[in-house]
């Protein structure tokens, strides 16, 4: 008979660890004695292992926090008064040649190089399950206005406080926001940023030569402001109020004198709102209807000159419709827009109306494996402008544009994309430079020779 003292019991209880040698002990409620084995009137205690075994896994258990402790060592820690910090990227990285229709670029017609199209570096710091503070930064090129030479550069893109279900089924952003279109269309019509923009923010080219240059680049996607987001199942909507001249610089308070409110109202007919912006392609089917806005007062892109004397401010007025319909095999999306510009006073002869609809398509034959197009149409009218004369004569801002690629994604971090770009563009006006042929005759072009414009690229975009 072997007996074990209550104290002995009691350490071997409370030391939390599992043993292999165990022993079953019994006792005698008449003399309280303790039993390694059973017998009449005993009871069964349950299961404990001796002091030398607990002892022995103390010292293990200190031997393997001392390695734990020498591991952690290697690490930084990091503090916060938020509940949780998440940490992301997205990066665009591209080798693209450019080939324009007339002498262009500083005597070259054709350029090659190696770019980067989009660096972002995002950081959110969630109070709560729902609200949080994010900020991105990006980083840009940046052309210096005396040289060819350039450098990056790194802004802030969005800065905003999110507070979920301020309202019924809606939260808000307040700070440097999203605006409520480019966003939407971006993450549920034109998954492609990473080769070009969607059409309302687009460039389609520019003249290195003269710094003339062809496209919409009526609204970017964010700005200093405030934007309320709905979501419920058949419908979702963005309602914001901004500055109006987006992110970058000259969206200073001090250069504004008057608001922008934008909106978007969207339809989703297959009662899939509420992931609006987090589809899955290769198995979520949706089909969504937008109509969108902007209405902003007293304008201005540049900053170096006051409101009361700069001939740049101008009234804008943005309608769009837009429609979306997905399903794994493939995507087709089409909308239609007109933007009208007012300016001021005297200026009023630059005042203008741009109307452009664009499609554009998926088709994903097997996994992984996607081939896309896009067609964008650009029509300019200047509406203080006689039709028989002046710019409307000269089709000046008036072009098309065409897109095709094919992508595949080789993991859910990283895709490849090899694609091309074609730009027509209309205007018959002669430009001021010229060009000389194999014979020596020098003859004038015309400005839309000069953003003719023809691109081949490939594309790696890493998101994590």
């Amino acid at each position: 008979m072997k007996k074990v003292t209550l104290s002995a019991l009691a350490a071997v209880m409370l030391s939390g660890v599992a043993y292999a040698d165990t022993m079953t002990l019994f006792s005698d409620p008449k003399t309280g004695q303790v039993f390694t084995t059973a017998g009449e009137g005993r009871v069964e205690m349950g299961d404990f292992v001796d002091a030398k075994t607990v002892d022995m896994g103390q010292r293990e258990s200190e031997s393997a926090f001392s390695e734990y402790k020498d591991t952690m060592k290697k690490y930084v820690n990091v503090k916060s008064h938020a509940k949780t910090l998440d940490f992301s990227g997205t990066h665009y990285f591209g080798l693209s040649t450019n080939t324009y229709g007339a002498n262009n670029q500083y005597g070259n017609d054709t350029s090659t190089g190696f770019e980067f199209r989009r660096n972002y570096l995002q950081a959110k710091a969630y109070f709560n399950d729902k609200d949080y503070f994010r900020v991105t930064m990006d980083t840009t090129n940046e052309l210096e206005t005396t040289s060819t030479n350039g450098y990056a550069n790194m802004y802030v893109k969005y800065a905003y406080l999110y507070l979920d279900k301020v309202l019924p089924y809606t939260g808000v952003e307040i700070g440097v926001a999203h605006r409520p279109w480019i966003d939407y269309e971006e993450h549920n019509s034109w998954y492609y940023r990473s080769i070009n923009k969607v059409i309302l923010e687009d460039k389609f080219s520019t003249s290195l030569a003269s710094g003339t240059n062809v496209g919409v680049d009526t609204m970017n996607s964010a700005d200093l402001g405030v934007n309320f987001q709905t979501k419920t199942p058949y419908f979702s909507s963005e309602l914001g109020l901004f500055n109006g001249e987006g992110y970058h610089p000259a969206s200073d308070q001090k250069l504004n004198s008057g608001l922008s409110a934008e909106w978007r109202l969207t339809g989703h007919l297959m009662g899939n709102g509420e992931q609006v912006g987090k589809y899955k392609l290769d198995k979520d089917t949706y089909a969504n209807i937008s109509f969108a806005g902007i209405s902003s007062k007293k304008e201005k892109y540049d900053g170096t000159a006051s409101l009361d004397t700069a001939t740049s401010v101008y009234d804008k007025n943005l309608y769009l419709f837009h429609a979306v319909y997905s399903q794994p095999e493939f995507l087709i999306s089409a909308q239609y827009d007109v933007t009208k510009y007012s300016y001021e006073g005297a200026n009023n002869a630059s005042d203008k109306e741009l109307k452009t609809w664009s499609v554009n398509g998926e088709y994903r034959p097997i996994k992984d494996w996607t081939v896309l197009a896009r067609y964008d149409d650009l029509k300019t009218e200047y509406t203080n402008v006689a039709g028989t004369a002046g710019n409307n004569v000269n089709n000046t801002g008036d072009a098309t544009q065409i897109i095709y690629g094919v992508s595949y994604e080789y993991n859910k971090n990283v895709k490849f994309i090899a694609s091309g770009k074609t730009v027509n563009a209309k205007q018959t006006t002669l430009a001021t430079n010229t060009q000389t042929d194999a014979a020596g005759i020098t003859s004038g072009v015309t400005v839309g020779d000069l953003l003719d414009k023809q691109s081949w690229m490939l594309t790696t975009e890493v998101n994590w």
